[in-house]
């Protein structure tokens, strides 16, 4: 099962600076550690993707997750995990925090699925921060 990252702002000057290279990291990153679920190949095989689409509204209190969209077609399963903006952009550490938000959007969609998640948990603080520290994961 592949997962892709993507990002989609929706609100004029509403935007986190993850670049590109983090959007291929982090799609690398979970692919290898997930693995689909039985509940997840009875419902849609063993060939299907899932794709997260990054987003953030000002208004939000709490992350907002939209989908499933399923693109039978192309194999695709996606969802749009909106952030919280303006209550992560309070915070010291506005990027890490909108990751750890970002985390725990991607464990509310994979437990839909019963997709085991220890390993990535175990991995989430680390990979946060090789995120957080290597030269253009975030855009300047």
């Amino acid at each position: 099962m592949k997962v892709f990252f993507s990002q989609v702002y929706v609100q004029v000057g509403i935007s986190f600076p993850f670049s590109h290279v983090f959007q291929k990291f982090l799609s690398a990153e979970m692919t290898e550690i997930l693995q689909p679920s039985p509940m997840f190949i009875g419902c849609y095989g063993e060939d299907y993707e899932l794709m997260f689409r990054i987003s953030a509204k000002q208004e939000l209190e709490s992350m907002e997750i939209k989908g499933p969209s399923i693109y039978r077609k192309t194999k695709d399963i996606e969802y749009t995990l909106f952030l919280p903006y303006t209550s992560i952009m309070k915070e010291p550490e506005p990027n890490k925090i909108a990751l750890e938000y970002l985390y725990e959007g991607v464990y509310c969609v994979l437990s839909k699925y019963e997709i085991n998640v220890s390993n990535l948990k175990t991995e989430q603080d680390r990979t946060i921060h090789k995120i957080l520290t290597t030269p253009g994961m975030l855009k300047s």
